[in-house]
């Protein structure tokens, strides 16, 4: 790629594409097609070529001696093609031929061919008049400027268009490749018949057209104000006028409005969406009490979480009180929340979008969300949870030519003719953001009649380093720096980054205030914003990659001192760090630092998917900064807690053996300190163990037993061996795994160490999962409960253990009473306490197929979720599923297909799911006449006759086993052993509370004459 040479470096244009290259082939492609004859080729080759250019060639270097002439051949050549292209549109016939050479002469007055070009592409458009004005003006300044003639050609053209020749029509091309432009004068859009007519406004206040939008919208409001609350998603291209239409809206609504929008330019904190919300219904309904979970996410004082807390617990909680909050402001009347710029919204915003959602359409709630349809794709599922509710889409178009010429009339506040309203129209297919730049841009000195004539380049990008380059030159810089903070800046950070005094900076600012690039915003003393964001963008992205890293950490270093003390804004000092860490070590080394800070605030606040970001950007920095000395055991270990916390159990369990390894990996004695508390950690967050099998299953036991040859202080020995036991899960062998939490135990009972005796019962609860040890999970939970001291985390889970064991044992109200106390402990601590649910999205599908299944079943109709079992059963693999589905083929009839779902039945540990797969494979087999395996599956489920069937942890209880092992018994014609096992059953139902699985049992005794239960 790069070649040396005797005076520095070569890039070695055969390996690498350079757009420069590029440029010149499409330039030479595009003439050949010409002179071939070939317009419309010719057309896409000068598109293709013009597409590459990005401000000044060689921007950087530009001023460099040896770069001059090759800016200016550049330059010149750029020149050439936009005149050529101009050339294609005429000799295609598009009639936007005008407004582009008029814009390029308005830029380049002395260009003959442009003004030839443009005279003809006038005459052809029916203004005669105007072209040999073009013609006559350029005849003028080359006297008066250059005192010379023009050339031949110019002459000749001014006398066929007096002369009126034919040859100056346009004729359609006769080859190459199809028309992809009109051939003809290009119309705008007419106005609907049912849409109101547009009646000019004040200039600060334009709004034109969307009749049919504003009428959906007041459907919708009359809707909630009916009780049927409704969702309308409003969404289009940037500047299409969607924050506009709702704002419009919201005026005319006549009931409250919520509004709550998303910066376009920096990164929120998360739930800022949703902060604005609730602050405004706080003002709105200051009567109204505010939930303590709504209190403690608007107040900025509030402290981070401690370790071990209910994370998605208090998640929830907050959700539900936010919902609830809303949906009781709208009982007295409708009210309206405004969400904008969804686009931009954190993670946990949308995760609260479509938790409400659910509760909209029995609401007098009317949801308006507005979001780029380009920028769509984060919101998908947001996007379905809203559809289901019945969603109301609004996809907003271009202005019409009526409604563009009322929008020019309202902001020129004077007349605007049709022709002039068809031009701007032309110019920018009715965008309003578009249309009110150039609007705005022709009533200062351009010809307000006819709008055609400003220049205003496309892109958008163009139009605002014109205004830009107008500034003064210390105006000028400060924007430009305050363009990299962001379209929302703090004068103080862009004054420290821009080294100038903050007087300096706010004088150099008004002369952007006064042109309308940047407001004051008038919230918040201090803080500006630019007046679009195309503005701050264009001005970003024309700064070159090295000028912006400088910058950014420039801005980082001064954010960092003035912000000082405002957790609130340690994500936006992460992201200058973070695009600055490329510089040199010493800036990545303060983005780990600055990325890992904004990760515990996104903690404290439960953003946990933002928190695991921030980490994973902490550990990208660590890594550029290579030093030694960086710490990345806490990167790790909270990258590793954050995304427990997010339900993402296997990365966050693969970044804990990641550490790890790291630590074992190190030269000369490992801290053993540190790699016992990773371990424990690790497994000590979970109060179940993954159950699908995955490499870092495989990792974590390895690293745990090479712990164990480092590890000999007694205690720490004691935590590896428990965390062993739970890491074996996999291995099919429960009895190795009581065996290492026995050794742990022993060890520990030793040692005077409480907290450490906490941590191997918590541990040897969770490892010691299945039917065979019961008894030993029950003692360990009741243990834990009894130490002295106990974090009321630990206490929840050890009750939660409790209550799983005595379900098991059939004793269900003695379970309730253990939940109870759980659950009221876990109110009591609200967010301090750690219960949050491995159960995530896609389990609770699985839940609610299983309780669906059960009720069927009971009810003797369970053929007809045959077709559902099957469907869901080969999506998800679950082996549990096997089972039911089995029973329920058998039940529809589906005899074969019966039999197939028990031989796909997998051989699997007894782990927490073992029993109740077995249970109903069993019962289908006993039904299908599968002799065999009933009864090896009927010996395997005899020692266990006097439990439940169930998989606790995923809150799923069915009948007795011994009902299972009664129905197997009558099949393979054991009458004695079915009677035993119908009396174990009816005990077990009657203790457990379940009548209807108590009503199942006496149906089958009453198949054996004689029995009663």
């Amino acid at each position: 790629m790069l070649r040396t040479s005797p005076r520095g470096y070569l890039l070695d244009r055969r390996v690498v594409d350079v757009d420069v290259h590029r440029f010149g082939e499409h330039a030479t492609a595009g003439w050949q097609a010409w002179d071939r004859g070939d317009p419309r080729q010719a057309l896409a080759e000068f598109d293709a070529g013009l597409a590459l250019w990005r401000g000044q060639a060689y921007a950087e270097v530009a001023t460099a001696t040896y770069v001059v002439p090759e800016v200016a051949r550049l330059e010149e050549l750029q020149l050439s093609v936009v005149e050529a292209r101009c050339a294609a549109l005429l000799a295609v016939g598009a009639h936007e031929a005008v407004a582009e050479l008029e814009a390029f002469i308005q830029a380049h007055p002395l260009r003959e061919y442009g003004c030839e070009l443009l005279s003809l592409a006038l005459y052809r458009a029916g203004r005669q008049a105007e072209a040999l004005g073009v013609l006559r003006t350029i005849q003028k300044r080359l006297a008066e400027e250059l005192g010379i003639d023009p050339r031949p050609s110019l002459q000749h053209l001014e006398r066929e268009i007096l002369n009126q020749a034919p040859a100056l029509d346009w004729r359609p091309a006769t080859g190459g490749q199809s028309l992809t432009v009109a051939g003809g004068p290009v119309r705008a859009p007419q106005p609907h018949a049912s849409d109101p007519p547009p009646a000019p406004v004040a200039a600060g206040e334009a709004f034109v057209g969307r009749g049919g939008a504003l009428r959906q919208l007041g459907e919708a409001l009359a809707g909630a104000a009916g009780g049927r609350g409704r969702v309308v998603a409003v969404s289009g291209e940037p500047g299409i006028g969607k924050t506009s239409l709702l704002r419009r809206f919201a005026g005319q609504a006549g009931v409250p409005v919520l509004w709550g929008t998303c910066p376009e330019h920096v990164d929120a904190p998360p739930l800022w969406l949703w902060e604005q919300v609730l602050r405004a219904a706080g003002a709105r309904f200051p009567q109204r009490r505010v939930p303590a979970p709504v209190a403690e996410l608007l107040d900025s004082e509030a402290q981070p979480a401690a370790d071990g807390t209910d994370m998605a617990g208090a998640t929830l909680r907050r959700f539900e009180a936010i919902v609830h909050y809303l949906t009781e402001a709208a009982q007295a009347g409708p009210l309206v929340v405004v969400l904008d710029h969804l686009h931009r919204a954190d993670a946990s915003s949308l995760r609260l979008l479509a938790h409400l959602a659910e509760s909209v359409p029995a609401s007098r709630l009317l949801l308006a969300v507005a979001y780029r349809s380009g920028e769509a794709a984060p919101l998908s599922e947001a996007l379905a949870a809203l559809a289901r509710t019945g969603m109301t889409r609004l996809e907003l178009d271009g202005l019409n030519a009526q409604e563009t010429q009322a929008l020019a009339r309202a902001i020129l506040r004077r007349d605007v003719t049709m022709s002039a309203a068809e031009a701007l129209w032309a110019r920018t297919d009715g965008n309003p953001f578009f249309l009110r730049e150039l609007i705005r841009s022709s009533s200062g000195g351009q010809r307000q009649d006819q709008p055609h004539t400003v220049p205003v380049p496309v892109p958008v990008r163009e139009v605002v380093l014109r205004r830009v380059a107008r500034l003064p030159q210390a105006a000028a810089e400060v924007l430009a720096v305050a363009a990299i903070a962001g379209r929302h800046f703090d004068i103080a950070v862009v004054a420290g980054a821009a080294s100038v005094e903050i007087e300096a900076a706010l004088e150099a600012l008004d002369a952007a205030v006064a042109a309308g690039l940047i407001v004051e915003d008038p919230r918040r003393l201090g803080w500006f914003r630019f007046a679009h964001a195309l503005t701050a963008e264009a001005l970003y992205e024309t700064t070159g990659r090295l000028r912006r890293a400088r910058l950014h950490r420039r801005i980082g270093a001064a954010a960092a001192r003035a912000w000082a003390g405002t957790p609130e804004r340690a994500a936006e000092i992460a992201r200058h760090w973070l695009l600055a860490a490329e510089l040199d070590p010493s800036a990545a080394a303060q983005a780990s630092t600055h990325a890992a800070a904004a990760a515990r605030v996104a903690d404290a606040r439960l953003a946990f998917d933002e928190a695991a970001a921030l980490w994973r950007q902490a550990l990208a920095a660590a890594d550029l900064a290579e030093r030694a000395d960086l710490d990345r055991y806490p990167l790790l270990t909270g990258l590793g807690t954050s995304l427990y916390r997010a339900g993402d159990t296997r990365a966050g369990l693969s970044a804990f053996v990641q550490v790890m390894e790291e630590i074992l990996g190190v030269r000369g004695e490992p801290d053993t300190s540190r790699l016992v508390t990773a371990a424990v950690t690790a497994l000590s967050e979970l109060s179940w163990y993954p159950v699908d099998r995955d490499e870092v299953d495989d990792r974590l036991v390895d690293v745990l037993e090479r712990a164990l040859v480092r590890v000999t202080d007694p205690v720490r020995r004691a935590l590896v061996l428990s965390c062993l036991a739970v890491a074996r899960y996999h291995d099919g062998d429960p009895v190795r795994r009581a065996e290492l939490s026995d050794e742990a135990l022993a060890l520990v009972r030793h040692a005077p160490d409480d907290a450490a005796l906490l941590h191997v019962l918590h541990l040897r609860a969770v490892a010691l999962d299945g039917p065979d040890h019961h008894d030993e999970r029950l003692q360990a939970a009741t243990e834990m409960l009894a130490l002295p001291g106990l974090p009321p985390s630990m206490a929840v889970r050890a009750r939660q253990f409790r209550a799983q064991v005595l379900v098991a044992v059939g004793s269900v109200p003695e379970a309730a009473a253990e939940l109870d106390l759980a659950a009221r402990l876990a109110d009591e601590e609200c967010s301090t306490v750690d219960r949050h649910s491995p159960t995530k999205w896609g389990s609770a599908r699985f839940n609610r197929v299983f309780q669906r299944w059960e009720a069927a079943y009971l009810d003797g109709a369970g053929a007809g979720l045959a077709d559902e079992l099957r469907a869901v059963t080969e999506s998800s693999g679950l082996p549990a599923l096997q089972g039911i589905l089995a029973t329920a083929l058998g039940e529809a009839g589906q005899v074969h297909d019966a039999r197939v779902a028990l031989r796909r039945l997998p051989h699997r540990a007894k782990d927490h799911l073992w029993l109740y797969t077995n249970c109903w494979a069993l019962l289908a087999a006993a039904r299908l006449g599968e002799t065999a395996l009933a009864a090896r599956l009927r010996d395997q489920l005899l020692p266990y006759r006097h439990l439940t069937c169930s998989a606790l942890d995923l809150a799923i209880i069915s009948g007795p086993v011994a009902y299972f092992t009664a129905e197997a018994a009558l099949a393979l014609d054991d009458p004695a052993a079915a009677l035993a096992d119908l009396e174990i059953a009816a005990d077990l139902a009657r203790r457990m509370g379940a009548q209807p699985w108590l009503d199942r049992v006496r149906e089958v005794a009453v198949l054996e004459p004689g029995v009663l239960i």
